[in-house]
């Protein structure tokens, strides 16, 4: 007895304010699903998502926990380009007698013939077969109405080709066994694509698939071939970020909110209570930062708790997680008075040091080949053998510390934040961190030798006086072995010319543009009373609530 073909009919969500939540529910739980003998229809997800939310970090965050889930396929990373030689061969076949033909073979002959030579793959289920070749079908049609010679153009052959390897290659592999009562796939695409990735995505849109494609710098390819938003809707955030790769784990950066509310207050206080240490309880642990996206009122709260009390400060088994500051001030307050308290407030700290002289770093011209490759195991670098190597200059320092040094450096080697030249392997830039991560200055390590982990945090507050000597690169590797250590990092340049910016990653410190750009304004040292702490709050409050 021949089973009763069902209609599939997916239908676009043009009303999915929450995107997200509505992608990973399961279309049987939407506002609109119909299902009867003969049909079933449910509304399914098509997002355009252009550009990012103001904390990227949990833009990038969100990527990474959709590709945990086994029922999301992130298809722009794991697209499959093999196709079976004797595939290849029956589609060459049928297109060299598609161009033979005057005009070419209709859209439904050249659909059959791909059947017949089992180009399209076969489901268990006969109402998934007719669903696909109908869906094929449409997207043929579009192609030929979108391109100026219809199935003729060029483009035409590696379209069909792409077309059928995915096909086979994605899927067939998601749906062999699924009934039309299933739920369809659900696969984001995240960056650029090409004319047939596009078309294969409009491909999965018609089968009914959830699709998210996403494209943080605002670049909407899918447009091109959906500019009516027909098959697919567009969510565009206000901010914007360059194309990154896909993140292949959580970022470590945490926003911090700015003492907006009574309940964050009450947070910091029961962490306090909660988090007792002993003094220099955890230096056995290596230290690993998290650097606080922050505003710039922020920094002059935070600057002055222990780090036991900032958010996201914790203690595993074998890191202690100590949540840091670094940030650029570009420019000047218009109040100029209260430029100069805010900054005293981080100098005359008891665990700072003020720079104002550049470079900071000594160059050096030594060739660290040796020593890098001599400290080198199974490829990657050992903490002790940097500890043992004859040029190790720390060891009249504590156990502890040390440790944490060489620690800290293969870090920084393993995962820069310096950027690479553009005549610069990343072996070299390797190389010329880890040489001057070896010559770190006397009073930056007794700084570190008074750091205990869970209370004060070392600062190292700069100051870049105009028309004098410019920030150097060597300086840049210093303070990217700091900011991995857990030590506040506060760099001012009242020109708002750029230095941090050209050497080191953009998102891994903050910049915080003040209102005047200045270029003759030597270092002061403030007359009057640090601002109170109650007046920088309150600021915060206002800045929030009124």
């Amino acid at each position: 007895m021949r089973m009763q073909t069902i209609t599939i009919q997916p239908i676009l969500e043009r009303e999915a304010v929450d995107w997200l939540q509505a992608f990973q529910e399961s279309p049987k739980s939407r506002l609109f699903y119909e299902e009867t003998a003969k049909k079933v229809s449910f509304s399914r997800i098509a997002v355009r998502i252009l550009g990012t939310p103001l904390e990227t970090d949990e833009y990038f965050n969100s990527l990474f926990t959709l590709a945990q889930q086994p029922n999301i396929h992130i298809l722009s990373e794991e697209l499959n380009k093999h196709i079976d030689p004797k595939d290849f061969q029956a589609l060459q076949d049928i297109l060299a007698q598609h161009q033979k033909t005057p005009k070419g073979l209709s859209i439904n002959r050249l659909i059959a013939m791909m059947y017949g030579h089992q180009l399209l793959p076969k489901h268990d289920d006969g109402s998934m077969n007719r669903h696909l070749q109908l869906a094929t079908i449409r997207v043929v049609e579009q192609f030929q109405q979108q391109q100026s010679l219809g199935l003729l153009a060029n483009d035409f052959r590696r379209f069909l080709i792409d077309l059928v390897k995915w096909l086979k290659n994605h899927w067939i592999q998601w749906t062999k066994e699924m009934k039309a009562t299933d739920d369809f796939p659900k696969v984001v695409w995240y960056g650029e694509m090409t004319m047939s990735q596009r078309y294969f995505l409009l491909l999965l849109m018609e089968l009914g698939c959830d699709v998210l494609i996403f494209h943080p710098s605002k670049v909407d390819e899918f447009a091109e071939i959906d500019a009516t938003d027909a098959v697919s809707v567009s969510y565009s955030y206000a901010h914007e970020t360059m194309l990154q790769p896909f993140p292949d784990k959580l970022r470590d950066r945490q926003a911090t909110v700015g003492y907006r509310s009574s309940q964050h207050f009450d947070q910091l206080m029961n962490n306090h209570q909660s988090g007792v240490y002993k003094a220099w309880q955890l230096q056995s642990l290596m230290p690993r930062p998290l650097t606080l996206r922050m505003t710039y009122d922020d920094i002059f709260i935070y600057a002055k708790e222990k780090a036991m009390v900032r958010p996201n400060f914790e203690v595993l088994s074998k890191e202690v997680v100590i949540p840091v500051i670094f940030a650029k001030v570009s420019g000047v307050s218009t109040n100029r008075e209260e430029y100069w308290q805010w900054m005293d407030l981080l100098v005359e700290h008891s665990q700072a040091i003020f720079v104002q002289e550049f470079p900071y770093m000594k160059g050096s011209k030594a060739n660290f080949h040796f020593h890098y490759q001599h400290c080198l195991v199974d490829g990657e670098l050992s903490i002790q053998r940097i500890m043992q190597s004859d040029w190790w200059q720390y060891g009249s320092y504590t156990m502890e510390l040390q440790q944490a040094i060489a620690y800290t450096m293969k870090s920084v080697c393993e995962q820069p934040i310096v950027k690479q030249e553009s005549n610069e392997t990343l072996y070299d830039l390797q190389l010329f961190l880890f040489k001057y991560m070896t010559m770190i200055p006397d009073e930056i390590l007794r700084l570190l030798q008074n750091f205990d982990y869970a209370q004060d945090i070392p600062k190292l507050v700069l100051y870049q006086a105009p028309q004098q000597p410019a920030l150097s690169r060597e300086d840049t590797a210093l303070l990217a072995f700091l900011n991995r250590f857990g030590v506040d990092i506060v760099f001012y340049n009242p020109t708002g010319q750029l230095d941090l910016e050209k050497y080191l990653l953009d998102d891994r410190f903050d910049v915080h543009r003040l209102e005047q750009m200045v270029f003759d304004l030597q270092y002061e040292k403030p007359a009057l009373s640090k601002p109170s702490p109650d007046r920088s709050i309150k600021k915060i409050f206002n800045r929030f609530f009124n």
